[in-house]
């Protein structure tokens, strides 16, 4: 087998480098994020499960829509403006196993981000070969915003339908690239671009 061929099978042992990079990158990360949380007397768990839209998903996994937030200038946030697919798999991982709701957003995210590390790995595999595969991986989890994948946040949802979806598309996969690209539709606003170059490719 070449490696062409060995490129249009997204195998866990061909993209193992690339995860053992990004999930290194992350671990330090988050070893950064402990010492700081250390230094100033703050919970990095709380900081990674229960600060921000993560709290607004975990009430939308535990209660549903409908709830609001009325704010002293008298605006209102409402939990409509978080997309339901991140809190209907923290519903269902809080469903099969003894972790609170915020805890269940967390391994979706954890998890997630190494799907979508995956991904990122097989498009670049998949265009320019294994090193560049590698080298996007862990360059993902490097980026400043990569705190974000590790915290109970839909973005390493999205970018993991949103990488898979594309890898479809390279692959002309209409079928899986589709329902993907409705998937992402379902995490963030931004996944309406997903849907649309899909469609356009």
């Amino acid at each position: 087998m070449n490696d062409v061929d060995r490129r249009d099978r997204p195998s866990l042992r061909r993209a193992a480098p690339a995860l053992l990079g990004y999930a290194g990158v992350r671990a330090l990360g988050l070893l950064a994020l402990a010492l700081w949380s250390a230094a100033v007397g703050k919970s990095p768990h709380t900081l990674l499960t229960a600060r921000w839209d993560s709290l607004w998903y975990t009430r939308v996994a535990e209660h549903g829509y409908g709830w609001s937030v009325t704010l002293p200038d008298g605006s209102v946030h409402s939990n409509l403006a978080f997309f339901p697919l991140l809190p209907w798999l923290e519903r269902l991982v809080h469903a099969v196993g003894p972790l609170s709701y915020a805890d269940a957003g967390l391994v979706v995210a954890w998890l997630a981000s190494l799907a979508a590390a995956w991904g990122v790995f097989a498009v670049g595999d998949r265009l320019h070969g294994r090193r560049t595969g590698v080298c996007l991986a862990v360059l993902w989890g490097a980026l400043p915003v990569g705190i974000v994948a590790s915290m109970a946040y839909s973005e390493a949802l999205f970018t993991a339908l949103a990488a898979w979806g594309l890898y479809a598309v390279v692959r002309r996969h209409w079928v899986s690239a589709g329902l993907l690209a409705a998937l992402a539709g379902l995490t963030r606003p931004v996944g309406a671009a997903v849907v649309a170059a899909v469609w356009v490719a």
